[in-house]
């Protein structure tokens, strides 16, 4: 895993913790999604709250042009 992917998913896990929310895996996609980063095993009714968590511990913005998939 590239080193910013690492740092990305490190950060990425250590935040949603400290908030409280539960999920079951944060990693980055594999051959041409290697750029998204995905959270998976969230609560839906949290998806927003994630992606926002996500955004502002990795500077991606947006959810599609920021490549957050969070399910």
């Amino acid at each position: 895993m590239h080193t910013r992917a690492a740092d990305e998913t490190r950060a990425v896990k250590a935040a949603l913790t400290a908030a409280g929310i539960q999920f079951r895996r944060v990693f980055h996609g594999t051959g041409t999604a290697c750029t998204w980063l995905k959270i998976a095993g969230i609560d839906w009714d949290q998806r927003d709250r994630v992606i926002r968590i996500a955004q502002e511990v990795t500077g991606r913005t947006g959810e599609y042009d920021g490549r957050i998939n969070a399910s």
